[in-house]
């Protein structure tokens, strides 16, 4: 389970394989924290670590994975943003992430204002009964608040300081992202449809 409290590496490397890809992953600080079997969340999906070698964590993403996330879009040097599980002990700065992406969405939108950006995302209207205003998403594994919902459309307020720390600040009009609606929602559904 991750918070979607997130910080920056780059993918150093992708091996493409028939039954999947290898991803290596540059971070030194996150690096230094893992061990080999340990669950990482790069761009909010949750993958394990299958190698390490000095300042480079590497990944199998199976073709489920690639098929439904933005994995499929990646290139050796591009910016993801990656988070370790939470730990008993940690603060909670976001909402409950699993790490589970439910989809990959269409960024429609971008206004650029002095202190934020305002970022309109379309996804697909089966999900539009998860998207709440003043609720929680997580975009590319980044936990935000959603600002306006409107149907398959939600605006999301992303502020300098995340901008600084995350690869949302690469994000162009038509950019995919990865989304993954909040799990309390899911659950909350499920128990009142019986």
């Amino acid at each position: 389970m991750f918070t979607g409290i997130v910080e920056s590496a780059i993918i150093s490397s992708i091996e493409v394989q028939e039954t999947g890809w290898t991803l290596a992953v540059t971070s030194a600080s996150t690096t230094a924290r893992v061990k080999l079997g340990d669950s990482v969340a790069v761009d909010g999906a949750c993958l394990s670590v299958i190698a390490i070698n000095n300042d480079t964590m590497s990944f199998f993403v199976s073709t489920e994975s690639i098929s439904k996330t933005i994995i499929k879009h990646y290139n050796q040097g591009c910016k993801v943003n990656i988070e370790l599980p939470l730990q008993p002990t940690s603060f909670l700065g976001g909402h409950y992430v699993l790490g589970h992406v439910d989809d990959t969405a269409l960024v429609q939108n971008i206004v650029v204002s002095d202190t934020a950006w305002f970022v309109t995302i379309a996804f697909d209207a089966s999900f539009s009964k998860y998207a709440v205003y003043k609720g929680s998403v997580t975009i590319n594994g980044v936990s935000l608040t959603v600002n306006k919902t409107d149907q398959n459309l939600l605006e999301l307020c992303i502020i300098p300081i995340t901008l600084e720390k995350t690869n949302l600040s690469a994000l162009k009009i038509g950019d995919r992202v990865n989304i993954e609606f909040d799990i309390l929602a899911k659950y909350t559904e499920k128990l009142l449809s019986k």
